[in-house]
């Protein structure tokens, strides 16, 4: 083997022990400083959008426990739940239950409140039948993944403002429609007759048409079911003490009983329905039929669909599904946004990461055939009663959903219709708050008139048209407010000197620049003497181009009267904004508005505006922030030669 020697420098050598210990150069510091605050950022964002990294290190045991009893509840909670809603999207009960699991499973990884249930929903299964009916049912995960997208979009893009412009007595007017249509619609499950509709009037016309075609074993199976249904509902309810243990025990079995009824009417209905069939081979009232059994294979949903004789490739199926590609979206985020902030005791959502969520948990779900999915409000109130405590819950309600796929679908032939469109129209009949109306009407009746103009325009021309026609009205008054604001005018007086005073309740924007003309003008016309006028701009939080002019404009109105225009309160930043053509006084402290009424000539209107200056710069208020300090200066040497003048000729 051969030695090489490597020879180093004395220059080298000696710089090198120089650098031994030696404390790293500054720039290196703030590198290493910076690479370690981006690695924070990434981190950060990593918890943030993939939340179970938040709560895992710390999942106890005692925890699990709770999470498991809340999710084996919610799943007896979800199967029933998932088959009826498939029915109301007029699709096969499996694909129901395909949206139920996915949710479930994907909400573990990635959601942010424990209460949230994913999954299918009574107004998620109406707006698929209302864009979907009498297509194939490919479009179903079209409209799925279509819809997923446009909520990850709307997280991205952090568009969770758009679901502020939808009120409270709009989303209550949405609600009670939507609940109308629905226990409109199952009024043909409930009475065993069949017929196919599209809208509120039309499902009432139907079965009022059909009245003679009623059958009777489904009738009184459906009205059982119901006050079956509403009992079990309310049986929480009975007084039990709970001082003792066999009291609290029953008290619990009560709830369990309760929040269980769905499942439990379904038992035993089903198992009716099964024995019956063993004995005469028949029934007297229709059954749900076949379920294909199994979980689908994870594949894309198909992109191009046979549809009315002819291919249709994916921008003639959006303009097939037309509008719902953005109204389902729009209204799984308002209830899945309402639904996390009605369970985290005021504090703050991440609406973004909820979209986001929503967005996966639909895209994902389309590729196992899944209807559109949200948060429910029922459901998440029983996981919330459940003692749920992290979103783990779903991993048990995924788990018991996939074992009934795979063991319990040839049982679920035996549901009766008249079972399901019973736990639909229980289910959305509590959702009808009239209260919260004649409270609207007590308040407000301007929220009155736009809950009755929803709730009209949603049975009248559709559930997506009256949520639009709900946010034109509640944005019609937002527009009316600007355009209108409420504004004072008084007369007022301070130490013996009046002035008119006008208090706009709103910032000034481009709507509501000539109205605040229009009061100040008709103010300065009834007023006797020529006394200043001052508008109170402390509401004023920003001026557009328009208002900023039109301010202007009122000094140049208010000058021809031989009045003064002064401004109180406004920000310094918004002052440089002002058109300065005409005689504008700014003043922000009252002690200085009391310094400028005493002048007599601000008061009689006979002091230009450039003798006015000489004697605000003593008086520390300003009246023209566009003057240069040089024009000042001319000013004071200005002053002080008229001074010297008037003095020789005393």
């Amino acid at each position: 083997m051969k030695t090489v020697n490597l020879v180093v420098s004395d220059a080298e050598d000696t710089a090198r022990l120089k650098n031994v210990g030696s404390t790293p150069r500054p720039s290196f510091l703030r590198r290493r400083s910076l690479i370690k605050e981006r690695d924070h950022k990434v981190k950060a964002w990593i918890f943030r959008r993939i939340h179970i990294l938040t709560w895992i290190r710390t999942y106890s045991t005692k925890t699990a426990i709770s999470d498991l009893i809340a999710g084996i509840t919610l799943g007896l909670t979800m199967i029933p739940q998932a088959i009826a809603y498939a029915a109301l999207a007029n699709v096969p009960s499996q694909y129901g239950l395909y949206s139920a699991f996915a949710g479930s499973f994907l909400y573990v990884l990635f959601g942010s409140i424990p209460q949230v249930s994913i999954g299918p929903t009574n107004l998620m299964a109406l707006l698929t039948l209302q864009f979907t009916m009498d297509k194939p049912v490919e479009f179903v995960f079209i409209l799925t993944f279509l819809c997923g997208v446009i909520e990850f979009l709307m997280g991205v893009l952090k568009l969770e403002f758009l679901v502020e412009f939808i009120s409270v007595p709009v989303t209550t007017a949405f609600t009670t429609a939507t609940s109308l249509i629905i226990i409109a619609s199952q009024l043909k499950g409930i009475f065993g007759i069949s017929y196919s509709a599209k809208g509120f009037a039309d499902y009432v016309m139907g079965f009022f048409e059909r009245l003679p075609q009623v059958k009777l074993g489904d009738s009184l199976l459906g009205l059982f079911c119901i006050i079956f249904l509403i009992c079990l509902r309310f049986l929480n309810s009975i007084p039990v003490s709970t001082n003792t243990k066999s009291g609290a025990f029953l008290k619990k079995f009560l709830w369990y009983v309760s929040i269980s009824r769905n499942a439990i009417t379904v038992l035993i209905t089903s198992t009716i329905a099964y024995n019956w069939i063993a004995q005469a081979d028949e029934v007297p009232f229709k059954l749900s039929g076949n379920v294909e059994p199994g979980i689908p294979t994870f594949q894309l949903p198909p992109f191009s669909i046979d549809y009315n004789n002819r291919t249709l490739n994916i921008l003639e199926i959006c303009s097939e599904l037309g509008s719902g590609i953005v109204v389902i979206p729009l209204v799984a985020v308002l209830m899945n946004v309402a639904i996390a902030k009605s369970f985290t005791s005021g504090r703050i959502v991440d609406a973004s990461q909820e979209m986001l969520t929503l967005g996966v948990v639909n895209i994902v779900g389309s590729c196992f055939k899944s209807m559109p999915a949200c948060g429910a409000f029922t459901r998440s109130a029983v996981s919330h009663a459940s003692g749920v405590q992290t979103p783990m819950a779903g991993l048990y309600t995924g788990i018991i959903t996939v074992l009934a796929l795979s063991l319990l679908t040839p049982y679920f032939a035996y549901i009766p219709k008249a079972t399901l469109a019973a736990v639909l129209i229980c289910a959305v009949i509590f959702m009808i708050d009239l209260k919260l109306v004649m409270r609207f009407w007590r308040e407000n009746r301007r929220d009155f008139y736009a809950w009755c103009g929803c709730l009209i325009a949603c049975l009248v021309l559709g559930v997506e048209i009256g949520l639009l026609v709900g946010v034109a009205l509640t944005c019609f008054h937002l527009l009316s407010m600007w355009a209108r604001p409420k504004t004072s005018v008084k007369v007022e007086e301070l130490d013996g000197n009046q002035y008119i005073r006008i208090t706009p309740n709103a910032g000034l924007y481009f709507p509501g620049v000539d109205y605040l003309r229009e009061r100040t003008n008709r103010a300065t016309a009834a007023a006797e003497f020529h006394i200043p006028v001052v508008i109170d701009c402390s509401k004023f939080t920003g001026l557009d181009f328009t208002s900023a002019k039109g301010l202007g404009n009122i000094a140049g109105d208010v000058n021809k009267h031989k009045q003064i225009l002064i401004l109180q309160n406004l920000e310094v930043s918004l002052q440089k904004y002002i058109d300065m053509k005409h005689d504008i006084i700014f003043c922000n402290k009252d002690s200085k508005l009391q310094e400028i009424l005493t002048q007599e000539g601000i008061r009689n209107g006979t002091i230009p505006l450039m003798q006015h200056i000489r004697a605000s710069i003593d008086l520390g208020y300003k009246v023209n922030p566009l003057i240069k300090v040089e024009e000042f200066q001319q000013v004071r040497r200005g002053s002080q030669v008229d001074d010297e003048v008037s003095d020789r000729n005393n």
